[in-house]
C-alpha cells in the first residue's frame, strides 16, 4: 500500500524547499541557471535514483527539469516528486541527444 508522507511526519522531506534554497543561492551568486550532473545532487533534489549521464537543470524560478536516458525516464518520473513534464528522456535519435536538449533547457535562462 502506498502512503503519502506529509508534514509533520518525521520522514517528510521538503524537496521543493531544497530547490528554493538552491535558487536563493543562485540569486545571491548571480548564477543564471544551475546544471547538476552528480548522482548525489540529482538524488538530493529529485528523491529518485538517476543513473549516470543524467542531468538536472534548475532555473532561477520554478521547478527543475531532470534529463535522463530514455529507458529510465518513466521510472524517474514515477519515483520523483516532479511531474512528467519535468522529467525528460534522451536517446540516440535525431533531436533527442542530451546536448541539444540541455541547450534548449538552459538558453532561455541565460542573461548575457
Amino acid at each position: 500500500m502506498t502512503q503519502t508522507i506529509t508534514p509533520p511526519d518525521p520522514y517528510w522531506i521538503d524537496f521543493p524547499g531544497r530547490v528554493r534554497q538552491i535558487q536563493a543561492a543562485m540569486a545571491r551568486e548571480g548564477i543564471d541557471v544551475y546544471l547538476g550532473t552528480r548522482l548525489r545532487t540529482l538524488s538530493w533534489v529529485l528523491d529518485a535514483f538517476c543513473p549516470w549521464r543524467s542531468y538536472l537543470v534548475i532555473p532561477p524560478e520554478g521547478l527543475p527539469t531532470a534529463l535522463t536516458f530514455l529507458i529510465d525516464a518513466a521510472r524517474v518520473a514515477d519515483d520523483s516528486w516532479l511531474d512528467e513534464d519535468h522529467v525528460l528522456g534522451y536517446g540516440p535519435m535525431g533531436g533527442q541527444d542530451q546536448v541539444s536538449l540541455l541547450k534548449s533547457l538552459i538558453e532561455p535562462h541565460l542573461k548575457g
